[in-house]
Parts: C-alpha cells; sequence; structure tokens
C-alpha cells in the first residue's frame, strides 16, 4: 500500500507538471505540433482523475488532524512565502494592468461586462442587446460571471483586480488547508504548484489576465473542489449554484454527483445543497433577470452559435483558424478532417459528440461507482470524476479558447491539494467511513 501512494503521488506531481507543460508551453515553443499537444493535454488531463481513482482504490481514508504547532513552522512559513509571492505579483499588476486598457477590438470580455455592470448600477436591464461597438450582441454571461465587477465599478479601480483578487483567495484557501497534509512531499509541493501555475501561465500567456476574466471562475472551481472534500452542505450549494451561473460546464455532470450521494446513503446532503442552489439561482438570475425576458437565455446560447462560427473563419497567415489551432481541444480536427461537409455543419457535428460524449462519461463512472462503491471513497471518486468529466467537456467544446482550459488546469490543482490531506490505509468497508467524513 505504501509503494501504491508513493508512485500515485509521483505520478499526480508528474501530471500536474506535464499539464501545465502542453497548456502553456510545448505548442507555443514549437516544440509539438496541434494534434500532438491537443492529445498530450487530454491525455494528463484525464490521466490525473484516474490516478486519484487507482491511488484510493480498495483503501480507507482519513482527514488528518492538526499537526502540532512545532512542526506546522516549516508549512506557515510557505504559506507566508506564497502570500509575499501574491503581493509581489500584485504590485507587478499595477503597471501590467495600466498597459492594457480593455479595447473591445482585442477582447470585447471585459467592454461587455462594463456595460453589463454599469447597466445595472443604473437601474437599466443588463441583458438588453449591446449596440455600443457597432453592432448588435446578445449577452451571453449569466450573474456570477458579471455581477462580481460592480464592486469595480463602484470603488473606480480595475475590473481585473477583482478577478486577481478572487484566485488569490481561493489559492491562500489552499495553502491553509494543506498544512495538515500529512505527506512532507505533498506539504512542500502544494503551495509550491500553486504560485508556480499561476507565474508558468502569466509568463507564457498573460492575456487571461489582461484580456479575459476567466482566473475568477478558476477561483469559483477552485472553491468548490474545496467544498465537496467538505462537510458543509449549504456552502456546497452556494458554490454550486456560482459555477452553473458563471460557466454552465459542470451542469451534465450535476446528475453522477446527485446519484453518487444517493447510492452512497447521503440523501440530507443532496437535499440540502441540490435547494440551496435552487434558491440562489432562483434569486440571482431567474427571478430578477430570466423572468423578466424568457428568450434572453435562448438568444445568449444562439450567440454562442455564431460566435464559434466567427471563431471557425478567423484564419492566421496560414490559412487556419486562430483559436483552433492554439495547442488545445480537438476542434482542429473537425475543421480539417470533414471538408465534404460546410463549416456550420462540422461546428454542430462536434457540438454532438460533445454532448454524446459528456454524457456517455457521466453514465460509465456513474456505472463503474455502482459496481465498485464498497471499493472508493465517495467524495474521491465524487472529485475524480468531476475532474474526468471537466476534461472531456473542454476537450470538444467548439472554440477551445486557451483561456478555457486554465480552469481545468486550476482544477487540477486544487484537486492535488484536496486529496493530499488524507491519511491512506486497507479497508473492507471504505463508504461507511466517508458517510461520516
Amino acid at each position: 500500500m505504501k509503494n501504491k501512494q508513493q508512485v500515485s503521488n509521483i505520478l499526480l506531481i508528474v501530471l500536474v507538471i506535464l499539464e501545465n507543460l502542453f497548456l502553456y508551453y510545448f505548442y507555443r515553443k514549437g516544440i509539438l505540433t496541434q494534434g500532438k499537444n491537443a492529445i498530450g493535454l487530454f491525455l494528463t488531463s484525464a490521466l490525473f482523475g484516474i490516478v486519484l481513482i487507482y491511488k484510493f482504490y480498495n483503501a480507507t481514508i482519513s482527514e488528518p488532524g492538526s499537526r502540532p504547532a512545532g512542526k506546522n513552522t516549516i508549512s506557515y512559513t510557505a504559506i507566508l512565502l506564497v502570500v509575499a509571492g501574491l503581493v509581489a505579483i500584485g504590485i507587478y499588476n499595477g503597471p501590467f494592468f495600466n498597459a492594457r486598457v480593455p479595447d473591445h477590438t482585442v477582447s470585447d470580455i471585459i467592454p461587455l461586462i462594463q456595460v453589463m455592470c454599469r447597466r445595472f448600477l443604473d437601474g437599466q436591464y443588463p441583458y438588453s442587446i449591446i449596440n455600443d461597438f457597432g453592432f448588435p450582441q446578445h449577452m451571453t454571461y449569466l450573474t456570477m460571471h458579471w455581477m462580481p465587477f460592480t464592486l469595480a465599478q463602484l470603488l473606480h479601480i480595475d475590473y481585473r483586480w477583482i478577478t486577481y483578487g478572487a484566485w488569490c483567495i481561493a489559492a491562500i484557501w489552499l495553502c491553509i488547508r494543506s498544512i495538515n497534509i500529512p505527506s512532507p512531499m505533498l506539504r512542500a509541493a502544494a503551495p509550491l504548484i500553486i504560485l508556480t501555475s499561476y507565474c508558468f501561465m502569466f509568463i507564457n500567456n498573460n492575456k487571461i489576465l489582461g484580456e479575459t476574466v476567466e482566473l475568477l471562475i478558476a477561483a469559483y472551481y477552485m472553491v468548490l473542489i474545496i467544498s465537496l472534500n467538505g462537510k458543509n452542505r449549504i456552502f456546497q450549494g452556494i458554490i454550486i449554484s456560482f459555477c452553473l451561473l458563471s460557466r454552465y460546464s459542470l451542469v451534465l455532470w450535476i446528475p453522477l454527483y446527485c446519484f453518487i450521494l444517493m447510492s452512497t446513503g447521503n440523501k440530507k446532503q443532496l437535499y440540502t445543497s441540490a435547494i440551496t442552489a435552487l434558491v440562489i439561482v432562483l434569486a440571482l438570475y431567474v427571478i430578477p433577470f430570466l423572468s423578466k425576458d424568457w428568450g434572453v437565455f435562448y438568444s445568449g446560447y444562439k450567440y454562442y452559435d455564431d460566435a464559434a462560427r466567427f471563431e471557425w473563419n478567423h484564419l492566421n497567415s496560414e490559412g487556419q483558424p486562430i483559436q483552433l489551432f492554439s495547442g488545445t481541444g480537438l476542434a482542429y480536427h473537425f475543421y480539417t478532417r470533414l471538408l465534404n461537409i460546410d463549416v456550420h455543419a462540422r461546428i454542430k457535428l462536434l457540438q454532438k459528440t460533445q454532448l454524446v460524449c459528456s454524457i456517455l462519461v457521466t453514465i460509465l463512472m456513474g456505472i463503474w461507482f455502482w459496481l465498485k462503491k464498497d471499493k472508493i471513497d465517495r467524495k474521491i471518486f465524487i472529485l475524480s470524476s468531476f475532474k474526468i468529466y471537466l476534461t472531456v467537456f473542454l476537450f470538444l467544446i467548439q472554440v477551445p479558447y486557451e483561456y478555457l482550459m486554465c480552469v481545468g488546469n486550476f482544477v487540477t490543482i486544487a484537486l492535488f491539494c484536496e486529496q493530499a490531506r488524507y491519511r491512506i490505509g486497507n479497508s473492507n468497508n471504505i463508504n461507511s467511513n466517508s458517510n461520516n467524513m
């Protein structure tokens, strides 16, 4: 068992490193081609979830208690160094933000959110069609994708401080929880991976921070991992609702989450979390916004099709769609191989493929869990299944923007930190312990 843990821990660290290299380095430096890099990113991401299942299969797990103060000195020092690093990055971000004023001709993400926030604070309907940039645009952003930035609008600060601040909160939270990691190697690795992954992203693709708000979404998903690994049912429902109201990437995984809780006798957790999430979705989106125009959601969804067609026809100097040839996703394959049908048909086929594969992977994981639920802890399987599902979903997305993929990367990092908190032992009755955790 000890050798299995050690091998698994080494594999997890290697996979974290490889995922970062595939996402931010290999393709950008011309080391790998589009296809090899995209497949490499997919495999390393999916394998992370699979190795997690392997590590905890047929073993009991228990969360460590607080460690003696004297043995926490190194951990606290590591956290202080991480905080100091985040402050240093924040100081550098000031001139970086000032040099990159949001421009809708470069990226319309932040400019559109600015319009929505101004409308909301002025008492106007934020989901009305936007004509500020010379052509009509339907708003696709759900509430928690734009509403947090009303704080920046009120304080007259750069919106990107909200994204960085939210990510810092999630990162520091993970670091603090890593104090109780029993393995000295993993306890040291956790804060180091968090900080270096951010720096590696910033060095190799600072557009993610400069032109998007995706770090806010990444923060939601990092906290989601913390909540799924915790006991607070209401908090779990809150953060699930935040994820649903930012990007609804996890919506097809939710049935699997419900099935796992139901099949392990955790109905109270399921009902409490579900009701909490439903109330928040109603309060923050359906009642104040959707009820005023029930066509808003469909119009926004349809606008994604228009945006996809634009990106599939937005070519680089080599005659390739820029966003499809950025080292991520399988969309490039549908673009280059299915020349007998037009672009619109290829996009539709990819959408159907994504839907079928995402549903299929959740069904297969549900069947596996039903057959093996006495051999794997439910929390570990919930975390692992989410990683595997999200990997499939992002790999088959119609426009594989790099900034979307960074969310999956930070999910990996959060998973690495959270799974390391458990002690492992042999058992024949695994989920009986898990139900009380």
